[in-house]
């Protein structure tokens, strides 16, 4: 487990004083709670009894062990680069943190949040176990970063946007020009768009039907209702879901798809746009980096819905047999768009390197 260590021999009300307790807290009282439910013992880098230098120790920890659980409240600096090292592994690794302290960095990849109360913490710890069983039985979703750091191990090309001295020949005459593949990337964003839109309502109406659909079970709860009663009203919000969650899985698969098409597309303009000078650029260009940045707000804003209902279609299943598909469809859609936003995020910083800040 890594997070904030803090300084537990700070005077009581210095910051290293409270880091420390603040982190012990979530050790104890979510991660060792929840990791001794499944069977398997963490350990804390400021527990490593053996001999020797602690980074080498720790280093070896991220590198070869099974889980990696990082508790990222507050962007903590060794956190971060632990985190980052350990994601070149493809092996499981599941975030934490407290709700409002999570940096940005990590922002598009699934992250169990909690509010530091009693019933917060305890939520936390049965979503970390849950996150635990998922991940040990079927394995890690595998982060863009680590793809990409494979990729860049096998030798694969490099794509960095500092290579403007890199060019692309083709003898083929039907291979699209550039503006070609201008007006293919900008008819598809706007479809992106629209995507995007359809996504945003899909979960307003899911949140809707869901607060409503709460309200009618804890009612009956309250009035002592049976449990074929309640499994009535599960029932019912399972059928009232399934539309609008359908078009959530529907609508975010095209979004990656349409993503993926023009990643290759959208790397070369950029590429081509920062080594030329302003007068030689194509015409549109500042227009074309404004859309990629105005792409990535609204998708990072669509994508802190959509965690929230990742975090909680983990727990659907348990509930009834018939929300196991939607938890699924929506557990989908988390995945498409994490993935998604993961390459939105990549353009989203290649447009704002190109354009000075005062114009962004």
């Amino acid at each position: 487990m890594v997070g904030p260590i803090g300084n537990k021999f700070a005077p009581i009300g210095d910051p290293g004083r409270q880091a420390y307790e603040d982190s012990l807290q979530v050790f104890e009282e979510v991660i060792q709670a929840a990791c001794q439910q499944v069977g398997i013992e963490p350990v804390r880098a400021d527990q490593i009894a053996v001999a020797g230098e602690i980074t080498d120790q720790v280093f070896r920890h991220l590198i070869e062990d099974d889980v990696v659980i990082a508790d990222v409240s507050g962007g903590n600096p060794n956190v971060m680069y632990e985190l980052g090292l350990r994601h070149t592994t493809g092996k499981l690794t599941i975030q934490i943190g407290e709700f409002g302290q999570l940096p940005f960095d990590v922002n598009t990849i699934r992250t169990i949040q909690f509010s530091r109360s009693p019933r917060g913490l305890i939520d936390a710890r049965n979503q970390l176990e849950r996150a635990l069983q998922v991940g040990l039985l079927e394995g890690p979703d595998l982060l863009a970063v680590t793809r990409i750091f494979r990729e860049a191990q096998e030798g694969a090309a490099d794509i960095e946007l500092s290579t403007p001295d890199v060019t692309v020949e083709t003898s083929d005459d039907d291979a699209p020009g550039l503006l070609d593949t201008m007006d293919d990337v900008e008819r598809r964003l706007a479809a992106m768009a629209d995507n995007a839109d359809e996504i945003a309502a899909a979960i307003e109406i899911i949140g809707a039907v869901t607060e409503s659909a709460g309200s009618e079970v804890q009612k009956a709860a309250q009035s002592g209702a049976s449990n074929s009663v309640r499994l009535s009203l599960v029932a019912k919000y399972a059928s009232d879901i399934r539309e609008p969650v359908e078009k959530l899985e529907s609508q975010s698969s095209e979004f990656a798809e349409h993503m993926e098409s023009i990643n290759d597309g959208v790397l070369a303009l950029l590429k081509m746009i920062q080594s030329s000078s302003p007068e030689d650029r194509p015409e549109g260009w500042e227009a074309f980096l404004d859309q990629l940045i105005s792409m990535a707000e609204s998708s990072r804003e669509g994508m802190e819905g959509l965690n929230t209902f990742g975090s909680a279609a983990e727990g659907l299943g348990s509930l009834s047999r018939q929300l196991r598909g939607p938890g699924r469809k929506i557990n989908a859609a988390v995945n498409n768009m994490r993935k998604a936003i993961a390459t939105i995020d990549s353009w989203d910083r290649a447009a704002r390197s190109i354009r000075k800040p005062s114009e962004v």
